[in-house]
């Protein structure tokens, strides 16, 4: 495995145009990878760090008059054994959206990534085991979605939901010269919007309520709650927010912040926070995570990681 997958790296760097990553963690975790690697119709990732071996694939799919399908793959596999399998597929069918993933696992997660369990997403902090969500999103009009969907495997339910937009403007004031009898001139101040639903399942049942502002500067800002009697020994409530700004560290640069409490949540960190930051460096993209938490032991941990992609060759466009 490790031959093939080092020969697979020195391909990826000289037959054609791919990214050529480095990335280091504390606790001390090394990597080197190639991605972007235009292979089989599609972009493919491989890579060697000290805990084990990754592969992935995505590739995205033009589907007349169906639209556009979006797929991605990817498998690690550890040194000392056990193996994490993940896949997800997105489309759309004109006013309807459908996401679905998965995956399988027979080692934890933390075995590859000693930060994994404090993502804004939560990451089951199981053994071993599997795990599936699907989310249906159906565009009613511009300003109002309705959300279905569900997770299952280590703790099943069911969401249902409406997300409600709305766009913020304001008047400019006239300018002299201007024509009195023409409209106004408006500017954006960004849009908001509004979430509501209930979740219902094993050991959780709660309303839902939350808000996202973002702009076109790429500033945002999130809040999402849950709310419900305590169920099976778990609490009923959660709150997650993070806020996010975009050219904020330089041109092309992104910096995000996050926080997770959800208690509910039997098979995830119920305390995460992090800290999320990319810049443009030279040829390629440092990036920089802190992130940290709790587990439902109350045993808090966290971890530094930086990364550094850079292109070799030339362009790197999707097909």
């Amino acid at each position: 495995m490790k031959k093939f997958l080092a020969t697979a790296l020195l391909l990826g760097c000289t037959a054609q145009a791919v990214n050529l990553d480095f990335g280091v963690s504390y606790p001390l975790t090394a990597r080197v990878g190639v991605s972007d690697w235009g292979v089989l119709g599609g972009r493919v990732g491989a890579g060697l760090s000290t805990k084990g071996a990754d592969l992935s694939y995505a590739r995205v799919l033009a589907l007349p008059p169906l639209g556009a399908v979006s797929v991605s793959s990817r498998a690690q596999v550890a040194w000392a054994g056990g193996y994490w399998l993940e896949s997800r597929g997105t489309g759309a069918l004109g006013p309807v959206a459908v996401n679905l993933g998965g995956n399988v696992f027979s080692t934890p997660a933390s075995t590859f990534d000693a930060l994994a369990y404090y993502t804004l997403t939560p990451t089951d902090t199981r053994p071993s085991g599997w795990n599936a969500d699907l989310s249906v999103r159906y565009r009613v009009n511009r300003n109002a979605v309705a959300v279905l969907g569900g997770e299952f495997g280590g703790q099943t339910s069911g969401f249902a939901g409406v997300e409600l937009r709305r766009d913020l403007n304001r008047t400019l004031p006239p300018a002299e010269g201007d024509d009195p009898e023409a409209p106004p001139e408006t500017e954006s101040l960004g849009t908001l919007t509004y979430r509501l639903g209930v979740r219902a399942g094993r050991d959780v049942l709660g309303a839902t309520a939350g808000i996202t502002y973002a702009t076109q500067s790429g500033r945002t800002l999130a809040l999402d709650a849950q709310l419900g009697p305590s169920r099976g020994g778990n609490a009923g409530y959660g709150v997650v927010g993070s806020v996010g700004f975009g050219e904020v560290l330089g041109e092309g640069s992104s910096l995000r912040a996050y926080a997770a409490y959800e208690p509910w949540r039997e098979y995830a960190a119920p305390l995460r926070v992090g800290l999320e930051a990319s810049k443009p460096l030279g040829r390629g993209t440092l990036g920089l995570n802190l992130r940290g938490g709790q587990n439902r032991l109350g045993e808090t941990g966290f971890g530094v990681s930086a990364t550094y992609s850079f292109p070799l060759g030339g362009s790197t466009e999707q097909p």
